[in-house]
């Protein structure tokens, strides 16, 4: 990127990073306003009278913290009748464990217990859920990770936009909650004070789309996008699933419900690698929207202009300002989201906004990922393909 800049020429380097900057801020502020108003649209949106049965189909693989109250949240739901299928890949997943205390703790919970190692693609997430397809009972499917603690209202207000019939997918906004330790809190902001204001703004301007920590669907509409096996072979198979039934004429919808997700990470190379990940997936699905969203990394293009110009007092200042505008847009959008940002890890955003802009740029490089413990290739629409060892 310097030798980008020096190839530029400061004069016009330095503008654009400056009109980045302003962007960013005023994006910021921007977030925040239509943020807040489309969550507030969302909460007052009528409920519907009708309680369709539900079967929650979840993956799981280890032991992971907080896991036993996690998927016990999904237990415990204020609603009439719902199924519960938990998805494991072998017996001596120590999830299994979990599940089967779970089982004893709530026995008038439906819940099945499937283990399978059958495969349908390279993605292991779908091939678990693929497992537990056949044990669903219901025509309201909702799939949702592993790591989602939710509210005892969750599945009512993921219910609601069914009353539509042209509703195909419903999605739920989430952010991270009680995250402990640096790169804890990097993983937090990395969704709190960056992901979710964006998403926030495009849902409020009408963009839909899915995210996998909670979808639940029609499963006629399911079906009709061709069900699991259309993402067994995606890395980001919630985007792809969304793009599926956008093209079968069916509508998505965001409910009222937010959830958790408590993000649990072994360090700072663990903290970039998921970033880099993520960020080539979204190169290679939206390159246009990816390249675009070079605008978005103000704070850090300010940053280079001052550690290759020297500092400037109107630089410094839109950096200040930056900041302060980004800590406080995730402040005030976690209040609305019904949580609340730490304060302390506000101070991490510059940290938070170069490493953000680092896996930006790794994300134009090689299309290959590491997930799960195995090398995939990604290609057009996050098709994956295995790379032979």
């Amino acid at each position: 990127m310097m030798l980008a800049a020096s190839l530029a020429g400061r004069a016009v380097f330095s503008v654009f990073a400056t009109f980045a900057g302003v962007f960013a801020l005023l994006f910021a502020a921007a977030s925040t306003g239509f943020g807040w108003r489309f969550l507030q649209n969302l909460r007052r949106r009528a409920t519907t009278a009708s309680s369709p049965p539900i079967s929650v189909i979840k993956p799981l693989r280890g032991g992971e913290a907080a896991l036993y109250e996690n998927l016990a949240s999904f237990c415990r739901q204020d609603y009439p009748c719902y199924q519960l299928i938990f998805c494991l890949q072998c017996p001596e997943d120590p999830a299994l464990a979990v599940v089967s205390r779970l089982k004893k703790n709530f026995p008038e919970t439906d819940m099945e217990i499937v283990v399978s190692k059958d495969r349908i693609g390279y993605n292991p997430k779908v091939n678990n859920m693929a497992n537990g397809y056949g044990f669903a009972k219901y025509d309201f499917l909702l799939m949702s990770d592993s790591d989602i603690l939710v509210k005892p209202d969750f599945l009512r207000r993921m219910v609601d936009p069914f009353g539509d019939p042209g509703v195909g997918l419903v999605t739920a906004f989430y952010e991270a909650t009680g995250s402990d330790g640096l790169w804890g809190r990097m993983e937090a902001l990395s969704i709190n004070a960056q992901f979710l204001p964006q998403a926030l703004c495009a849902a409020f301007f009408g963009m839909r789309f899915a995210m996998g920590a909670a979808m639940m669907v029609r499963r006629k509409a399911f079906e009709e996008t061709g069900a699991f096996h259309n993402l067994a072979d995606h890395l980001a198979d919630d985007f792809w699933l969304g793009e599926s039934m956008r093209e079968a004429g069916w509508k998505l919808e965001m409910a009222g419900a937010v959830v958790e997700t408590v993000p649990h990470i072994n360090g700072g190379a663990e903290h970039f690698k998921h970033l880099v990940r993520w960020a080539r997936t979204i190169r290679i699905c939206q390159p246009a929207g990816n390249a675009a969203s070079l605008i978005q990394h103000g704070f850090s293009l300010l940053t280079l202009k001052v550690l290759m110009f020297g500092p400037d007092a109107r630089t410094v200042a839109l950096l200040g300002a930056v900041w302060a505008g980004k800590a406080a847009a995730s402040a005030c959008l976690a209040r609305a989201l019904g949580g609340d940002q730490p304060l302390e890890a506000l101070w991490l955003l510059p940290l938070a906004e170069w490493f953000a802009f680092a896996a930006w740029l790794g994300g134009w490089g090689s299309s290959r990922v590491l997930w799960r413990g195995e090398f995939y290739d990604v290609q057009s629409k996050g098709r994956l393909v295995p790379i032979e060892p």
